[in-house]
């Protein structure tokens, strides 16, 4: 379906949000706190798909809203920002992605989220939708920053503070703040920091819902902190924004790939440093994506036969992988011959 730009709001300097009429009355889109939207941007006659997270929360927002961050070289992103303009259309996908909530009324629960950047779009979809649906429960919001400057929804959430000041509590961590002040933290998030945070809200890490959203390198330091004072994996929801950069060896390796897909198989040739998901795309062959960096699960299939290796950041679990669950998009042949189910 189409969605009608009906505003575009400068957030910081790198930053803007892009808002949707959300369709009619009889086909308005529904997402859960948390999720993504996958827009169609067509530029020079190419048509781009890109997921981005909506800021808007779909209990109290009327309206749909996704933030974009200026990424550098980055084709979409530069062209929201710098062309983008109110009253377009743009061809979108149905919501999706793994990372959300779901408030429930009776509840009363912990939440621990960590943010990064532009990691805090989803969650503040997510610390509104709680305040709001989950009246019980408690929210602590870490959220990392180059500079003050740079903190996306800034106002939004000091107003968001002042409205629930009983259940809603906020910590930033500011890298090039020199001292320290009330709740914005000098320096980088450290095992030191955040048991300072902890401590301040008679926190133990305990069997919370903590969820991560943010650059590869924060999100690992934070799991490795997390980790370190008994907080398994597999109790914490993660979404990545940025993948790490990686260097895939492999260009000699021609793997014989057989994808099958809704009852066709299609066998293509791949060369080991290109990923499953890139080679279907420039022969045609038709399987889902969306963001293209293993940020969500749009394009999970399940490997049958053969090895291919996943670049890190994404958000498999571990048992996931073992079952032979991958990526396209992240995933480089490196067997001979491959089959892919999708």
């Amino acid at each position: 379906m189409k969605l009608l730009v009906k505003n575009i709001i400068k957030e910081t300097n790198d930053a803007v949000s892009v808002c949707f009429k959300n369709g009619n009355l009889f086909k308005k889109l529904k997402y859960k706190p948390g999720q993504f939207l996958t827009i169609h941007v067509p530029i020079d006659e190419v048509v781009h798909k890109r997921a981005y997270s909506f800021s808007s929360n779909p209990y109290t927002d009327k309206d749909l809203k996704i933030t974009i961050k200026r990424v550098e070289k980055g084709l979409v992103s530069n062209y929201v920002h710098d062309h983008l303009r109110v009253g377009e259309k743009l061809v979108v996908d149905n919501p999706a992605g793994s990372f959300y909530v779901e408030p429930v009324n009776e509840h009363k629960k912990q939440y621990v989220l960590f943010a990064g950047g532009s990691g805090i779009t989803p969650m503040f979809s997510i610390v509104k939708s709680v305040l709001t649906e989950e009246k019980d429960s408690n929210v602590l919001l870490i959220y990392a920053n180059q500079n003050v400057e740079s903190i996306i929804f800034h106002d939004e959430i000091k107003a968001l503070k002042n409205e629930y000041p009983d259940t809603f509590f906020v910590e930033h961590i500011i890298s090039s703040n020199l001292t320290d002040s009330d709740n914005y933290h000098s320096g980088l998030a450290t095992h030191k920091l955040l048991n300072k945070i902890f401590s301040r809200h008679q926190l133990a890490y305990d069997d919370h819902t903590y969820m991560i959203c943010g650059p590869f390198g924060y999100m690992e330091k934070i799991k490795e902190i997390l980790k370190d004072n008994g907080v398994s994996r597999d109790k914490i929801k993660i979404e990545v924004f940025k993948s790490p950069k990686v260097k895939v060896s492999g260009k000699n390796l021609l793997s014989d790939v057989t994808l099958k897909v809704e009852g066709e198989s299609h066998e293509i040739k791949v060369r080991g440093d290109k990923s499953i998901l890139e080679q279907a795309m420039f022969e045609s062959i038709v399987i889902p994506y969306s963001c293209r960096a293993g940020m969500c699960s749009t394009c999970r299939a399940k490997c049958t036969s053969g090895k291919v290796k996943m670049t890190e950041g994404h958000l498999l679990s571990e048992s996931d992988v073992e079952n032979g669950d991958i990526l396209t998009c992240i995933s480089y042949p490196v067997s001979d011959k491959v089959v892919i189910e999708i």
